[in-house]
């Protein structure tokens, strides 16, 4: 999983409304568990599609790449440093000028 420190904004979902209009989305782990994640945004780069997903609960996010095969969407971790690098730094800023638009 490609982890992504977040410590500036806080994108949880703590609702806890079943009407809720966060889109989510639950993912099954590379240790047969799975979890339900927040789809904060996402991105294409370099024609390649990204997205920023966060645990209900938590201050971090994960990045993953992925395509869309058909109706399915298969994610990807991201192995290049410099790509991951590129792609949070697009998401960081979209998150900083969401924050600022909010204030």
């Amino acid at each position: 999983m490609s982890k992504h420190e977040h410590e500036h904004h806080d994108h949880s979902c703590d609702c806890n409304d079943e009407s809720c209009n966060c889109d989510t989305i639950t993912l099954t782990l590379e240790d047969g568990t799975s979890q339900e994640f927040i789809i904060l945004d996402t991105v294409e780069h370099e024609n390649k599609n990204y997205v920023a997903l966060a645990p209900l609960e938590g201050d971090e996010y994960f990045i993953y790449g992925f395509n869309e095969v058909d109706e399915a969407v298969e994610f990807f971790s991201i192995e290049d440093e410099a790509e991951f690098n590129a792609v949070a730094q697009i998401f960081e800023k979209r998150f900083d000028e969401e924050q600022e638009e909010g204030e």
